[in-house]
């Protein structure tokens, strides 16, 4: 690996360093009353999903790869005080609280061990929490007084497990995503303190926050629809979660950075089974792409030339998803492996369990769910090499492999 601290030019390239969350206390808060506001569709199983979630960091550190976990970084830029003070000034501002509640809650979260502060900044605090931290103080909230023992103060962050969406790395850039939805609009601010002040990135990775500076701001962009496809290639889905307004602008920021990019802008079903572009794409060897053959009738595709002063330069519209892969980069045949092996009722069942959400360890080197047999087989008979892994909790909360995963560092694909 050579001196820079974060180094990601390609879906595929041999991975050398990856960011995870290991499921913890936030999925237990999940309930039948919150789980839609928290965006799940169903209540998982902690303990089994923390067993599914180790057996897959295990398989990515068998190929070598370096595993940082986001709660262990999290605490050690929290022992920072005047970081731990800007972290919690911007939880708490965006919390429905009364000035009492936020002066108390910040008190207290000042002096809390770094471990209980960066617990509660991922998982949440409720009012009965609170209050049994407060037994001998005098209680004056309205908003408190309102509230029930089970209502949550700080809300917990249930979907940062799913690493890939909140902030990604295009080169040696960081970018921290503007979210779509409230409930994950916290884990953008925690990627921001933690990417800033870590020491492990201080060598060479640039921080682009300006997508998400202004809290009246209505570009979204999340890190699932975002493929680097090579070191000047990008494929970003326009979705359900990804706006074009937001497309254009990382288009131009990374221009005026000195890294134009051609980004093939993809409009994809505005669909929570099509969330993202990588839950219907994604790249598994130089020449092969996994996919959920149903979009490829109903999407249109933008092909987007920027200048060295952040101006598009061409813009191209195509309806042909194969032809603008291989004009883009430049190849002769680009093939698919569709999820289902085309199966049509095979292909839903599979795509609703992220049959097409891989993430390659290497080129035609991926991960995937094991339920996902058809589409595993197809890939395997494609040439790709498939490391089955157990997700019966970790898939329900809608997100397979690549969602799990924010590379740091890949080798170039030879």
């Amino acid at each position: 690996m050579n001196d820079q601290s974060v180094m990601v030019n390609s879906e595929i390239g041999s991975l050398q360093k990856v960011l995870l969350r290991r499921p913890g206390r936030e999925l237990d808060r999940l309930t039948v009353l919150n789980k839609d506001e928290l965006l799940f569709d169903d209540l998982l199983w902690l303990e089994g999903a923390q067993r599914e979630h180790d057996l897959f960091a295990s398989t990515l550190k068998e190929y070598g790869v370096e595993v940082l976990y986001l709660r262990d970084l999290l605490v050690e830029v929290i022992n920072d005080l005047k970081v731990r003070s800007s972290l919690i000034d911007e939880v708490l501002l965006k919390a429905p609280l009364d000035d009492f509640l936020r002066k108390t809650l910040r008190e207290d979260l000042l002096e809390m061990e770094s471990g209980e502060v960066g617990d509660i900044l991922l998982s949440g605090i409720t009012k009965g929490e609170f209050l049994e931290k407060e037994l001998q103080k005098p209680v004056l909230s309205f908003v408190l007084d309102v509230l029930k023992n089970e209502d949550f103060l700080i809300n917990p962050l249930p979907n940062l497990y799913f690493q890939r969406d909140p902030y990604f790395c295009i080169g040696n850039n960081i970018v921290i995503s503007s979210m779509s939805f409230p409930a994950r609009k916290r884990e953008s601010n925690i990627g921001k303190h933690v990417f800033s002040n870590h020491p492990d990135f201080s060598n060479g990775a640039r921080i682009i926050d300006h997508l998400n500076q202004s809290a009246e701001s209505l570009l979204t962009i999340e890190g699932g629809d975002v493929l680097i496809l090579s070191e000047k290639v990008l494929a970003i889905g326009i979705s359900q979660r990804t706006n074009p307004a937001a497309i254009y602008e990382l288009g131009k920021l990374l221009a005026e950075e000195g890294e134009p990019r051609k980004i093939l802008a993809i409009n994809i079903p505005k669909t929570r089974s099509a969330m993202h572009l990588d839950t219907v794409l994604t790249m598994v060897r130089q020449d092969t792409f996994a996919i959920f053959k149903e979009i490829c009738d109903r999407i249109k595709i933008w092909e987007i030339d920027f200048n060295g002063n952040g101006d598009i330069q061409t813009m191209k519209e195509h309806d042909d998803l194969a032809k603008a892969l291989e004009k883009a980069l430049e190849i002769d045949y680009i093939s698919f492996v569709e999820a289902g092996a085309g199966d049509p009722i095979m292909a839903m069942r599979d795509q609703w369990n992220d049959g097409s959400n891989l993430f390659a360890v290497a080129p035609g080197l991926v991960i995937s769910y094991e339920r996902n047999k058809i589409t595993n087989s197809a890939l395997s008979s494609a040439g790709i090499r498939v490391l089955e892994i157990k997700g019966s909790e970790l898939g329900r909360g809608r997100g397979g492999p690549r969602c799990m995963t924010m590379p740091l560092f890949r080798s170039e694909p030879e």
